[in-house]
């Protein structure tokens, strides 16, 4: 994951965490709503279009994550600045996952 606040308006994603450990932060640093979870190899989350995210601290300094895409979406890269609303209007549009991306059929993500 990056270091500098980020987001797609094109796609969702899902992280998953291959090695190490970290703190993240989702929801932007600005944002008194904002997620820090502490996350560890094997974790996997799922990011909805338009949700800033961040690398705030490589724990262990083996901090290694991937990140994966709706089949068929190309993932952009936006971050938050003037010029990108008509970007951030397009993820009204967006539909959200026909299958869970880890339980397939059925699973947390369908109900989210």
């Amino acid at each position: 994951m990056y270091p500098t606040s980020h987001f797609h308006s094109t796609t969702h994603e899902v992280l998953i965490v291959a090695s190490g450990k970290a703190k993240l932060c989702f929801g932007g640093e600005e944002n008194p709503n904002r997620v820090e979870p502490l996350v560890e190899q094997g974790d996997v989350m799922v990011v909805p279009a338009g949700v800033a995210h961040r690398l705030l601290d490589d724990l262990d300094g083996r901090f290694t994550m991937v990140g994966s895409y709706p089949k068929g979406k190309n993932w952009d890269m936006c971050y938050g600045k003037e010029g990108e609303e008509e970007k951030v209007k397009g993820i009204e549009r967006l539909g959200w996952f026909e299958r869970d991306p880890i339980y397939g059929h059925e699973g947390p993500a369908l109900n989210a």
